[in-house]
């Protein structure tokens, strides 16, 4: 942004998060992000589905669990892999 005096200064937002779960289909769809970018959960789906809103708690321990145990690097890095855009 720019100041009164003409300046341009870098300016800290706050920005909305994403939800990581909504309901759809009678439950609810949990999902993993990488920044805005939803990870592949098994390598094929990219959310999990839970009956109940007090199970998606459970769910994202789950991927906590995962991410520090390593298991979704491959995924992270398939996600934050820039595609080359067609000019």
């Amino acid at each position: 942004m720019t100041n009164e005096q003409g300046e341009r200064l870098q300016a800290k937002t706050q920005r909305p998060v994403k939800p990581w779960f909504f309901e759809q289909d009678g439950g609810w769809y949990v999902q993993c992000r990488y920044g805005a970018r939803v990870l592949l959960v098994d390598g094929k789906n990219n959310a999990a589905f839970v009956s109940k809103l007090e199970q998606v708690g459970s769910v994202l321990d789950a991927f906590r669990a995962a991410a520090q145990a390593g298991e979704l690097d491959t995924a992270i890095a398939r996600a934050a892999e820039r595609k080359r855009t067609a000019k």
